[in-house]
């Protein structure tokens, strides 16, 4: 009785499952001037959310035929303005350029403040001999004793 009935069970559902679209195709399908909600009900939600610049990046994980596929999709005030590939920032822009950036001029503020650290240092050394009287030679007078 079970054997009847599973086959058509099992039929029908590789039936189903090969009428269901790729997820690339309804990727394919999204284009810029989109609604949130329009994206929403083509894709579905999103594998993570991000929000830079005043921009909503809402990124989709899927696999198809084997592979795997990052997109994103980029929104400003509700409407898509980039659909495709993760974006990436700019080398110029990416983290370890900008450290670099920031470490070199943190070595040139960090030698600069050393300089200046001397030169004030000599500077107090020169007005406290000036105030004590240290830099210049003082001569007391010679007294003959009065008779």
């Amino acid at each position: 009785m079970f054997r009847l009935m599973s086959i058509p069970i099992v039929v029908l559902g590789l039936l189903t499952s090969a009428c269901q679209t790729s997820m690339l195709k309804q990727f394919d399908s999204i284009k810029p001037g989109m609604e949130k909600d329009d994206v929403l009900d083509i894709m579905g939600s999103p594998n993570q959310t991000q929000r830079v610049s005043g921009k909503d990046r809402w990124y989709y994980t899927f696999y198809d035929k084997r592979m795997r596929f990052q997109k994103e999709v980029q929104f400003v005030d509700g409407m898509a303005i980039y659909i495709g590939e993760v974006a990436q920032p700019v080398a110029e822009q990416s983290a370890a350029a900008v450290d670099a950036r920031n470490e070199t001029y943190n070595k040139q503020v960090d030698e600069e403040i050393k300089k200046e650290v001397l030169e004030n240092r000599k500077a107090y050394d020169a007005y406290e001999a000036q105030t004590r009287g240290t830099d210049k030679v003082r001569y007391l007078p010679q007294f003959e004793p009065i008779r």
